[in-house]
């Protein structure tokens, strides 16, 4: 079976809904059962340099790996006293794990694409009121004692991590000393293989 045709198209437009690492998680699941693993090699070798979460999954799953758990525990404890939880980047399958159990924290997704397009009010419909839109003009009234910012983070070496270019419009000296936490989730597990396009680097310390 060949691979379906404007395949990088369709990954680039589902990405941008549910997020790099959670459609890598689809694409690969959906190319696995229609070719198996020469289907999701042929996709690796056609897209994982222009995807690289893509790539990642793909390699994961042909070499016999385990994908990092979406285990949303260690941010939970992260969390414990937050009331107010401004969320950076988009990854839907953290999200549907994270964002059911925020009992009590009110919770925004910061609305700056980082690259690609999402249409957010149909992001956010899927949450069912449990996430508001957040314009980078409104990250102010969201800073207190009591509050956090969270983000996506696609592996680390210790010393450097890869995040969404909108984390860095928003994690500047002049807003990370209005919260309480800065938390950075590992979802990926260890660092990508091939050069991380989409993202920025950042200091695994900030």
């Amino acid at each position: 079976m060949a691979l379906p045709p404007a395949l990088g198209q369709a990954f680039r437009m589902v990405a941008s809904e549910l997020g790099m690492r959670s459609a890598a998680r689809l694409f690969v699941r959906e190319l696995m059962e229609a070719g198996g693993a020469p289907l999701v090699r042929e996709a690796r070798d056609a897209l994982g340099r222009e995807f690289p979460v893509l790539d990642f999954v793909a390699e994961q799953r042909l070499s016999g790996g385990d994908e990092a758990p979406i285990d949303p525990e260690g941010v939970l404890d992260a969390l414990r006293g937050v009331t107010r939880l401004l969320v950076v980047g988009l990854e839907a399958d953290c999200l549907d794990a994270l964002a059911p159990r925020l009992s009590g924290v009110e919770v925004g997704l910061v609305t700056d694409a980082g690259g690609l397009d999402p249409d957010f009010r149909r992001v956010l419909a899927n949450y069912d009121g449990l996430m508001e839109p957040v314009g980078l003009s409104e990250l102010q009234r969201w800073a207190g004692r009591r509050s956090a910012l969270l983000t996506f983070v696609y592996g680390t070496d210790g010393h450097a991590a890869h995040v969404s270019p909108s984390w860095l419009r928003v994690s500047g000296p002049d807003v990370r000393t209005q919260f309480r936490s800065l938390i950075g989730w590992d979802i990926l597990g260890q660092p990508m293989t091939v050069y991380p396009r989409w993202m920025v680097e950042t200091s695994a310390g900030d």
